[in-house]
């Protein structure tokens, strides 16, 4: 049996789930969440590899509850490891009582979006850096220097710009902001202060994560497609945006609408329980885990455009400067 809480994108459906591959997300593939099939019974398949045996090994490697191998298999730590994740609601649930679990928390979701509505144009109105400033809506070089120190060590570039030939991308907040205007800085960067002489964008070069992004990226697993379900997407995300500060203590820093599906918020990074429980419930709240917990994903940086819609990512609320 696999464990939902470590899973990406998932989402139910009738008697079977359907989620991001693990094996497959570690080669950076199936970024839509649809190979993944996880049965009632706890039996599970990749659809990519139908009938891999040492692709299913290392699905449960990366995702699966120890106690539920068979006892032969399991290791001598698993007693262990099973009192670690007996607090996760997914750890000891068959399918039909996760799907049960899952409309409560929906039900409850729709309670909290009612109670904390929070309109685009009072977001706009709240912002302490008005988005109404072109600097502010669009440069991504004022964003950058919003949220970090001058001595603190960026990437900034291309998802595929990690590596030796790729050191230029990691430069100091200073130099990036004081590059020439026409000199490229993006379309991604990470909340992210890196190690001296880094050059690939790997989790062990991290000094530290002073800000987490959280991706509101769709409910269940649906992303929205109209005009009417981003606006309502937008509309809800913010809402549950305002009870994580207001209700959940999270410290907000700034609003991304990346100019596709996607709305991110750069919060303070929180304590790691709290950062854990986000990530339990991130399918259910709309977030894509994928982002928790692993600062050196890439996120976008406003005033570049969407290669998916050609839309212009823009700021929707920044704090204020320090400094």
């Amino acid at each position: 049996m696999l464990d939902p809480t470590r899973l990406e994108k998932l989402r139910h459906r009738g008697n079977k789930s359907h989620a991001r591959c693990p094996a497959c997300a570690e080669q950076d593939r199936d970024r839509t969440g649809n190979h993944l099939v996880l049965f009632a019974d706890g039996k599970f398949a990749c659809a990519a590899h139908p009938g891999d045996a040492e692709h299913r090994k290392r699905i449960f490697a990366l995702a699966g509850l120890p106690d539920s191998l068979p006892p032969r298999d399991r290791p001598a730590s698993s007693s262990s490891i099973l009192r670690l994740t007996s607090s996760s609601l997914a750890s000891s649930l068959r399918a039909a009582d996760q799907a049960r679990a899952a409309a409560a928390i929906r039900q409850r979701r729709a309670a909290l979006i009612a109670a904390h509505p929070w309109d685009p144009y009072d977001v706009w109105e709240t912002s302490p850096q008005r988005p109404d400033d072109p600097l502010v809506l669009h440069d991504p070089r004022h964003f950058l220097r919003t949220l970090f120190p001058p001595e603190a060590l960026l990437w900034t570039g291309e998802v595929h710009e990690s590596g030796d030939k790729h050191a230029r991308r990691w430069r100091t907040r200073a130099e990036w902001c004081a590059a020439p205007d026409d000199e490229r800085i993006g379309p991604m960067t990470t909340p992210t202060l890196w190690a001296p002489g880094t050059v690939s964008r790997s989790t062990m070069n991290v000094v530290a994560s002073p800000y987490t992004v959280l991706d509101f990226d769709g409910f269940d697993g649906l992303a929205p497609v109209t005009e009417e379900e981003h606006h309502r997407h937008l509309r809800d995300s913010l809402a549950l945006l305002r009870w994580l500060q207001d209700e959940c203590g999270m410290r907000l820093a700034a609003i991304v609408h990346t100019g596709g599906k996607s709305l991110h918020a750069w919060i303070e990074t929180p304590p790691p329980e709290a950062l854990a429980s986000l990530k339990t419930h991130a399918p259910l709240l709309g977030l894509d885990p994928g982002l928790l917990g692993h600062p050196e994903h890439p996120c976008r940086l406003p005033g570049h455009c969407h290669p998916k819609t050609g839309r212009v990512g823009e700021v929707v609320w920044l704090r204020e400067a320090e400094g």
